[in-house]
């Protein structure tokens, strides 16, 4: 195929739309449930009063804004994808966030331009400048949800580029939310497990941009992998996602969840937070072996537990796995990797 055809064949997937509205108009349509701001999403509403502040004086000063990216699903409902920032300080700034009492009827703080805007809240704003706010419009770029998946994917991830995007996985999250097999739920209820938390030890940050969820799907990925992947690694996780989410991989959620948090339990009773972080940081490259060797070793854990152990230290103090090096970036690095853990596990 040529060039041409093989990009009128990508465009023609890819079905978008796009309007100017009101914030108002939005409001009104986020009231009567016709748009959406997943429960995941609002977690992630993590700008300061004083980003939001900032927010609020440009739509004040008419300042131009970038425009909000939106989903549309088979109902004609809209779910925010790229803009959640500036569409939640609006509906936060007039208290229509009811399931974050904390953020909701947000307090402004100096601004930039207008330092008058300290204090201010939305029942001490005049009554034409809330009516300024209302009225201003926002463009809404519209992707609908026949279009593939991967394009859907390429877009959201690369007009998500605001002051505090959205991670591969929070992406991922809005994708693959409403298939038929509930993976998503899946990696939300293990992120939750305590002992989970302590083995991985994320930053508030980190948990907010579903850290706990990529590397549970990174476990399952690398798990069922029995074949070289030739994409990167974020292409290949969403690629299974896809697959698993669509039933087109056999994949147990129950039996997959409840193997998986046994061996959170396993490995952070023994080895906690140390387990991933030897020097600090965490160290993605010893997850990422663990993932693919040990489930090829053992079906077992709690039976083998002890030699789980006796391989992981073994792996942790291997002159070979360790002269590898850590770099995300290649794959024949990552390949060199888990072979080598897998030798390991295998006691050969």
């Amino acid at each position: 195929m040529t060039v041409e055809s093989i990009i009128a064949q990508k465009r023609n997937t890819l079905k978008t739309d796009r309007l100017d509205m009101s914030f108002g108009e939005l409001m009104n349509m986020f009231d009567d449930k016709e748009l959406y701001i997943t429960p995941e999403y609002q977690r992630v509403f993590r700008w300061s009063n004083f980003q939001q502040t900032r927010f609020i004086e440009s739509v004040l000063l008419g300042i131009p804004i970038p425009p909000i990216f939106v989903a549309e699903d088979d109902d004609g409902k809209w779910e925010v994808v790229d803009g959640l920032q500036r569409i939640s300080t609006i509906f936060a700034f007039f208290g229509i966030l009811e399931n974050l009492p904390e953020k909701n009827n947000s307090v402004l703080t100096q601004g930039e331009m207008v330092a008058e805007l300290e204090g201010i809240t939305i029942d001490s704003l005049s009554i034409k400048l809330k009516t300024t706010i209302k009225r201003s419009v926002c463009r809404v770029e519209i992707v609908k949800w026949d279009s593939q998946e991967d394009i859907r994917y390429e877009l959201f991830n690369r007009l998500n580029t605001g002051a505090s995007p959205l991670s591969e996985q929070e992406i991922r999250n809005c994708i693959f939310r409403a298939y038929s097999v509930d993976l998503n739920q899946v990696l939300r209820d293990i992120a939750t497990i305590p002992e989970f938390n302590i083995l991985i030890s994320p930053s508030s940050t980190k948990k907010e941009q579903m850290f706990l969820e990529e590397l549970t799907l990174r476990f399952f990925a690398f798990k069922n992998l029995n074949a070289e992947f030739k994409t990167t690694v974020p292409q290949f996780l969403t690629e299974f996602m896809r697959d698993v989410s669509k039933g087109e991989i056999e994949f147990d959620l129950e039996k997959e969840k409840e193997q998986f948090i046994e061996l959170i339990k396993i490995l952070n009773e023994k080895y906690g937070k140390s387990l991933f972080r030897p020097k600090g940081n965490f160290a993605l490259h010893i997850f990422d072996s663990i993932a693919y060797a040990l489930p090829k070793s053992f079906t077992d854990y709690k039976t083998n537990k002890e030699l789980i152990f006796d391989r992981i230290d073994k792996l942790l103090v291997d002159t070979e796995y360790n002269s590898i090096g850590t770099s995300t970036f290649s794959n024949m690095r990552i390949k060199y990797r888990m072979n080598r853990a897998l030798e390991i596990f295998l006691g050969a």
